[in-house]
């Protein structure tokens, strides 16, 4: 800590230079982040020191120089502008584009491109800018895959999405966001220092800045009809004065899910188990969220704000799964055994409470920002499982949890050297208590409680080199896990981790040729419900448990990004050291009955890569993406060796057709095939078609979208799990083919400005 305050204080006895500072906008007043700002002599046009704007189009530069230099400005897609070099002035930059007529076409502005530390891929005045929501935009980006707020990249994993370098608190956000507010998205795949050394790759989403005061509203509603419906209802509200914003938000959802799945099982013990069983789960859900946030600009340089969100779930929520199971032994008929379970959740309000502060003092940046986080939830579960040859049984569980958090992040940037230094900190309290409930000795009860503590410190420099822009950085996190059974400390399964995480990323641009290559070191920490001693009854034959002894893994990875025109490429390499599968043990006492939970194994090295083509032919706008993963796995399975070395191929083709009077028609297809993740092999190829229809009226106040979801009904998922003395199989079919209909109605409606990043994210995600 001390050394963390020296550099801080350093800051302020470095040798004063001339500043130069303004601010870059468009033709319109808005702010454009990510220009180049680079000063030169007059005398030979050499180069002094340079810098990117910030969100708000801010720059700031210090040169020995007071005379005879100059100003070069430029970003692609803008007309390079050329000024004197006068403090405190606004740079105003004009598209580049040519006039034909009435139609104006848009000068070498890459629609998806490599910039400094991401791939970027705009969306205003493209089509993408009418898809619908952020998570329609999402949904149709090279090497993206997931739906409903939650995404992954590909070859990497689930990814931190920022909205204006505020960090997303739930999934709903997404649909708040109109695609036609999106000015662009940056998609990185190595994240830097200054994120969570968990987090593996980040899409942030840059919206269009909107001016203005006055009220105004959102209003969305949405009807799926699938073999139930589902309803999604919405009302955004906004109103602005004098530097004030006070927003808000109610959501009313329904989802009623379908799953239906053939699951096969092998228990290579003494005698050969083998059991054929038929799934069928059914549940319903019915959340409700309210969002309450004011916002405060004292000045462009001071900004405060608080956010609170309130989740809560109305009516019955349930969950029920029907199972019937043919067992044999040796292949002759054992039994055979059919189960209800029926699990009734309960809900205490959840809340989160975010507060931010930004400023900025002189040339020193400051960004803090703090959290608040409780939820309480109770699971009752009351399985009734018949059998054939022999008794029945009934297993009842009431499993409460509840979960604090206590999270800040402090952020400082000082421009030094002609780029940025930012250093910061980060500290997390989280408490998970866990209390499980049988009163059936079968299944044991457990009371549990896991503290958890992680205090982090980070730095992070940015600067334009004659090789590019080059960004390094080095995170340190001190984390303690505290695990008690029955409110006492347990010594053996209470670790303490320290370790250091660096991050390196230089990106440069050779003729239109534009090349990044990155190099991180990551970490995935189990989720609290893996690290849990609940043991949870599928079966006679089969249950599910924690693993109280988990260690988190550490990934290394090296990335490298080209573009050219209109072709991406992005290719990436790693090696993940404990990484966290899931396994099958017998039990000792009863060798035929398996428990399922996850260990540790010692590495395992990976291949990504995909080739993205995204030309414009008149008014079809087709996007191809063709990719594979792969691993290089051998485990011991019963004595031999088994390779899991197959890649995985992927491949996407999304269209878009302009029509005429404002129609717009799009197209897509996603297909998955067969391959190796960890110890499963995929057993089934995915393959996904929507289609889409959106008009708008009004001005674009009142815009319908009709679409049509999986048309052929092909999200299935089909895989073989390799165990040691388990092996299974599962094919699974889901509910998802459905008509939707979206009326969405907005109102002088105004993005809230709403600074606030979160400083406990990632730590609550854990709690799921």
């Amino acid at each position: 800590m001390k050394c963390f305050v020296h550099i801080l204080l350093s800051f302020f006895w470095m040798p004063l230079h001339a500043q130069i500072a303004g601010i870059v906008t468009d033709a319109d007043g808005h702010p454009i982040e990510f220009a180049n700002v680079a000063l030169y002599t007059v005398s030979d046009s050499a180069l002094i020191a340079g810098t990117l704007t910030d969100q708000k189009g801010q720059f700031m530069l210090s040169s020995d120089y007071s005379s005879d230099v100059f100003l070069k400005v430029s970003l692609i897609g803008y007309e390079t502008k050329v000024v004197e070099a006068v403090n405190d002035q606004q740079i105003t930059l004009l598209p580049e584009s040519t006039v034909l007529g009435e139609v104006v076409v848009t000068g070498d502005l890459p629609r998806i491109r490599v910039r400094n530390d991401a791939l970027v891929a705009s969306v205003e005045n493209t089509v993408l800018s009418r898809a619908g929501t952020a998570n329609d935009v999402l949904k149709r980006l090279p090497a993206v895959t997931g739906d409903n707020g939650v995404f992954e990249i590909f070859g990497k994993g689930t990814a931190k999405i920022l909205i204006n370098n505020r960090e997303m608190r739930d999934e709903s956000e997404l649909d708040r966001i109109s695609s036609s507010d999106i000015r662009e998205v940056e998609i990185v795949y190595n994240p830097g220092a200054r994120y969570d050394a968990s987090v593996k790759a980040i899409i942030r989403i840059h919206t269009i800045r909107k001016l203005g005061d006055g009220f105004g509203f959102d209003f969305r509603s949405t009807y799926l009809q699938m073999e139930n419906a589902d309803l999604r209802q919405q009302l955004n509200l906004n109103y602005r004065d004098n530097g004030w914003d006070l927003f808000g938000t109610l959501k009313y959802e329904r989802y009623v899910h379908l799953m239906k799945s053939v699951i096969r099982q092998a228990t290579c013990v003494d005698t050969l188990w083998t059991q054929e069983n038929q799934l069928r789960v059914e549940g319903l859900s019915n959340p409700f969220t309210a969002v309450a946030g004011i916002h405060h600009e004292f000045s462009p340089r001071h900004q405060v704000g608080m956010k609170c969100t309130l989740t809560t779930f109305l009516g019955v929520n349930r969950d029920i799964v029907h199972t019937a199971s043919d067992v044999y032994a040796n292949g002759t008929f054992y039994d055979r055994w059919v189960s209800r379970d029926h699990q009734q959740k309960e809900f205490r309000p959840r809340y989160r409470i975010n507060g931010y502060y930004c400023g900025t003092f002189g040339r020193l940046k400051v960004d803090f920002n703090g959290d608040l986080y409780h939820s309480s939830q109770t699971t009752r579960s009351d399985i009734t499982e018949s059998s054939e040859q022999y008794d029945d049984r009934f297993i009842h569980s009431d499993n409460r949890i509840l979960n604090r958090l206590i999270a800040t992040r402090t952020l400082f940037s000082y421009p030094l050297l002609g780029g940025t230094l930012s250093v910061g900190n980060e500290f997390t309290h989280t408490r998970r208590k866990d209390d499980y409930q049988t009163g059936n000795p079968i299944i044991p009860s457990t009371r549990t409680a896991i503290h958890d503590q992680n205090l982090s410190f980070f730095a992070e420099y940015s600067r334009s080199t004659p090789i590019g822009q080059i960004t390094a950085g080095l995170r340190y996190e001190d984390l303690h896990w505290n695990y008690l059974n029955d409110g006492e400390r347990n010594d053996t399964q209470s670790r303490s981790y320290t370790q250091w995480f660096p991050g390196f990323t230089c990106s440069n641009t050779f003729g239109r040729v534009k090349l990044q290559i990155s190099y991180s070191v990551k970490t995935v920490r189990p989720a609290y419900w893996q690290m849990g001693s609940n043991i949870f009854y599928v079966n006679r034959f089969s249950m599910q448990t924690g693993n109280p002894f988990l260690k988190p893994a550490t990934r290394h990875d090296v990335s490298l990004i080209g573009s050219w025109r209109f072709l991406q490429l992005a290719v990436s390499c790693s090696q993940e050291k404990n990484l966290i599968i899931q396994w099958a043990e017998q039990m000792e006492e009863h060798p035929a009955v398996t428990r399922l939970s996850n260990i540790n194994l010692s590495q395992m090295p990976s291949l990504s890569a995909f080739l993205t083509v995204s030309p414009k032919v008149g008014i079809w706008s087709p996007q191809v993406s063709v990719g594979f993963n792969t691993q290089w796995l051998d485990m011991e399975i019963r004595g031999e060796q088994v390779r899991m070395n197959h890649p995985m191929p992927i491949a996407s083709l999304n269209n878009s057709f302009s029509l005429p009077k404002g129609w717009l028609l799009t197209v897509d297809g996603r297909y998955q095939g067969k391959g190796f993740h960890q110890n499963f092999r995929t057993t089934a190829n995915q393959f996904l078609l929507n289609a889409g229809l959106t008009k708008s009226f009004f001005e674009e106040r009142l815009s319908l979208t009709l679409k049509g979801r999986d048309l052929f009904h092909g999200e299935q998922m089909g895989f073989y799990g390799y165990y040691d003395r388990l092996d299974i199989y599962q094919f699974s079919k889901w509910d998802t083919r459905a008509l939707e209909l979206t009326v969405r109605y907005t109102f002088n409606k105004a993005v809230n400005r709403y600074q606030g990043k979160g400083a406990g994210d990632r730590e609550i995600s854990r709690f799921n």
